[in-house]
């Protein structure tokens, strides 16, 4: 257990659980543009991966088994980029060192997973932030704030598309839970925040088109989800593994006043125009995309650590979105709408998700 201060402190001293493509993009910023904030140990069994990212970011501490990193007193708070399935493990030994978190979503594997991990943080009053870094995006966020101030009226309906450059490997499919729990929980919690309401029933339609090996995994390439939310607004969802152009978020929230929308395509604002055509260039992949995002959320969670207030974004939000995935999912093997698990009583968000 850490017997620093972190409100005192000048600096958090932060460890990185899982140096994967999302841990290694973690540990980059805490290392170089996260003021406030100190990378000092790294855990992964993978030694040749997490030994290369010390040596590239001058990182003092190393580890091949998390717990010996989480019990450290030199080490304030966690990121969780470790695999889906052992993050309750990760979440346990946290609470049991009192170490505040940042975790990856999703908050884990499966729902019951989840739910022990919402229970277990409520009970501890250990901080937790969730990575739905959506909601910190400069775009978002300002649509966020431009929607509560009733610029566009009474949110109605609200029109989702999350479309990726080329599908993940077969390996991935197979433990991912499926493109409406791995993908698409990013925008079924974007569509909560915007809307300030909750999902009530979803239907589900998807096929594969491009991957047929995603089919005999038992997930799908493409699918789309038609939402009703509680007071009675719609949204329509649209999700693709694959699109062969580039990376593809928008998101559209209509109102009885107005509209408002997010999202671009270039990468840089800059169109070519020859022989009666134009062209333009593409974003690659999300961690362009929401490259500032990144940034701006874990800005976020240190500043709630030094200053003690709670992050906006935490686990009872990807349990929300958990739920909602599993009724699409359940949607789309009975061809029936379904309704949501675990409804509560609908509360407009008071998240802004920006710093």
């Amino acid at each position: 257990m850490s017997h620093r201060s972190i409100s005192k402190m000048e600096y958090v001293h932060v460890g990185v659980i899982g140096v994967g493509r999302m841990g290694a993009r973690h540990a980059r910023n805490l290392a170089g543009l996260i003021p406030g904030a100190r990378l000092v140990g790294l855990a992964d069994p993978d030694r040749e991966a997490r030994e290369q990212l010390q040596k590239e970011l001058d990182v003092p501490l190393g580890f091949d088994d998390f717990r010996e990193l989480v019990h450290r007193d030199d080490v304030d708070a966690v990121v969780i980029a470790s695999p889906t399935e052992i993050r309750e493990e990760v979440v346990r030994e946290c609470v049991a060192a009192k170490k505040p978190m940042f975790s990856e979503k999703p908050v884990a594997a499966d729902l019951e997973a989840t739910r022990r991990i919402a229970a277990l943080v409520a009970q501890s009053g250990v901080t937790y932030q969730l990575g739905f870094m959506r909601r910190f995006d400069p775009g978002y966020a300002h649509a966020w704030e431009q929607i509560r101030a009733g610029a566009i009226g009474r949110p109605t309906l609200i029109r989702l598309t999350s479309r990726d450059a080329a599908g993940p490997p077969l390996e991935f499919v197979r433990a991912s839970g499926g493109l409406f729990v791995d993908s698409s929980v990013h925008d079924f919690d974007l569509a909560r925040w915007l809307m300030g309401d909750e999902v009530e029933t979803v239907y589900a339609l998807g096929g594969c088109f491009v991957y047929p090996e995603y089919g005999a995994a038992g997930d799908i390439d493409a699918g789309v989800v038609a939402l009703r939310f509680c007071r009675g607004g719609l949204g329509l969802h649209d999700n693709s593994r694959h699109t062969g152009y580039g990376y593809d978020i928008r998101t559209e929230v209509l109102g009885t006043e107005g509209s408002i929308q997010v999202g671009y395509l270039q990468s840089r604002p800059v169109v070519l125009l020859r022989d009666g055509r134009g062209s333009h260039d593409c974003v690659k992949d999300f961690l362009e995309r929401f490259r500032d995002a990144y940034v701006a959320e874990m800005l976020h969670f240190i500043d709630c650590l030094r200053h003690g207030k709670q992050p906006s974004v935490g686990v009872e939000d990807g349990q929300r979105a958990m739920e909602i995935s599993l009724a699409a999912v359940a949607s789309l093997q009975s061809g029936q709408p379904r309704a949501v698990e675990s409804l509560r009583e609908p509360t407009p968000s008071d998240g802004r998700g920006a710093v």
